[in-house]
């Protein structure tokens, strides 16, 4: 081989190592949340200070703060005010150093409107939201100021930003800037900004728990809203949801009966950033619907979840504070890791069980479609019989949505399948059975989508095992 041909084959070595590396670059950031101090203080300034070093010291791109900043909980607004610059103020190493800070409100921030009328606006001329505003959505501060591309009325509340391969998602659950205790989110808005996702990873994080721990004042208060909002998550491939309110760390792992534990998603609560901790301990006590819940780790100390992302894979380690003395300097150790790997090929959405589908007619069957993964062109192919025998339906683009001639059979246990083209154990299929049922006649539909919803979720649950802790 002469001289030219080496340099060549070196070349295209270096080339393809640089793209791997791009395609599966490390990079990650801390979760933590709940800093409150007592009604004087507002913070708890020793330990949020040393949660601003810890998160310098790991060398994180962003720090998520899932609410609960200061105290506020009746103080006047001024006062208020005063306590989130305060929290500012021990934050500004990490704001100084270009390294993101994702926060939202808790319970606290909307604390001056604990027990007034819910059916009642807030103060129109000074309250704790309006104040949140001159701290977070100020153009006077812009390295303060949160994304503003959420739902009317929750700017800067709610909202969502892409972080390299990843989607992250704040979450307001107080009606923004009605500003009340409403204990959900805004799914519509939710809804969009996960549909139009591309990203492998999806972080969520909101206040309060899913899925009830100690306090009763959390999404589980409505269990139907808060079941939607599970479902969605899951259908756009979110493995983890964090949030706060209950001062402690715990991690939960939350069954969907699917019988696929790796497609379960996982609540963290990581209220642990100096607010008084809290002893509790299970079962999960609120009405869990058709989930399981089940505890993989709790810890009544300080501490945060460092979340490394490596291409389709993510570790998280909870990092726990060795002293429950705030006097006292504290030294962190990783106590509990847990990791999961995001699926690199398509997720069915639609039809993903429980749809009615007409027969001989047409479908556009839908799916997810994943940036970074190697798939050029799949495989539909469906089943009428549970799974046991599959037909093909074609192949195409991976574009996300292929329209089916629905066949002209009768039959409520049919799936649909998408594969890679190329390498068909890379692949989805839908969660539950749906049927094919008989034309009821009518104006001629060119896509019969429009009859029903779906989401990639299990709507139901028949003989649900119980899990197992190493899961």
């Amino acid at each position: 081989m002469n001289r030219a041909n080496l340099f060549l084959c070196a070349l295209l070595i270096c080339l393809a190592g640089v793209v791997n590396a791009s395609a599966a670059e490390r990079w990650r950031f801390i979760i933590t949340c709940d800093s409150r101090g007592s009604v004087l203080a507002g913070v708890n300034d020793p330990i949020l200070s040393e949660m601003a070093r810890e998160t310098l010291r790991s060398d994180a791109d962003f720090v998520i703060f899932a609410g609960d900043l200061v105290y506020g909980a009746g103080v006047p607004p001024e006062r208020f005010e005063r306590q989130l610059w305060t929290w500012v103020a021990l934050m500004r190493p990490v704001y100084d150093a270009g390294v993101g800070v994702y926060v939202c409100r808790g319970n606290h921030e909307q604390g001056d409107t604990w027990y007034t009328d819910p059916n009642e606006p807030p103060d129109p001329v000074d309250n704790y939201a309006l104040r949140w505003l001159n701290v977070f959505g100020s153009d006077e501060h812009p390295e303060l100021k949160l994304p503003d591309n959420g739902p009317a009325g929750e700017k800067y509340m709610s909202y969502a930003a892409v972080h390299k391969n990843a989607l992250v998602i704040g979450l307001d659950q107080y009606a923004g800037m009605w500003h009340h205790a409403v204990h959900s989110v805004n799914q519509k808005w939710l809804d969009s900004q996960l549909q139009a996702n591309t990203k492998p990873h999806v972080f969520v994080f909101g206040h309060e728990e899913a899925f009830r721990t100690l306090h009763t004042d959390c999404l589980d208060a409505h269990p139907d809203q808060r079941d939607a909002f599970w479902r969605s998550l899951k259908a756009a491939g979110t493995r983890l949801y964090t949030c706060g309110h209950d001062h402690y760390y715990d991690h939960a792992w939350v069954d969907d009966g699917d019988g696929d534990p790796n497609n379960d998603i996982h609540q963290l609560i990581v209220a642990t950033a100096g607010a008084p901790l809290y002893t509790w301990s299970p079962p999960y006590r609120g009405d869990n619907g058709d989930f399981w819940v089940s505890q993989l780790y709790h810890a009544e100390r300080w501490g945060y979840v460092i979340v490394d992302v490596n291409g389709f894979d993510v570790t998280t380690t909870w990092m726990e504070r060795q002293n429950s003395d705030a006097l006292h300097p504290g030294v962190y150790k990783a106590a509990y890791v847990w990791r999961y790997t995001v699926p690199a090929g398509p997720v069915v959405l639609q039809p993903n069980g429980g749809e009615q589908l007409a027969a001989d007619r047409s479908y556009t069957i839908q799916w997810r479609v994943v940036e970074g993964t190697p798939v050029a062109r799949v495989a539909i192919e469906y089943s009428l019989d549970g799974g046991t025998t599959w037909v093909s339906g074609g192949e195409t683009d991976n574009t996300g949505s292929y329209l089916w001639s629905v066949p002209s059979v009768i039959s409520d246990t049919c799936l649909v399948r998408i594969r890679d083209a190329h390498d068909p154990s890379i692949g989805d299929a839908s969660d539950r059975p749906f049927a094919i049922v008989e034309w009821q006649g009518g104006e001629p539909a060119v896509d019969s989508n429009d009859c029903h919803e779906s989401t990639k979720t299990s709507d139901a649950q028949v003989g649900r095992a119980s899990p197992h802790d190493n899961r």
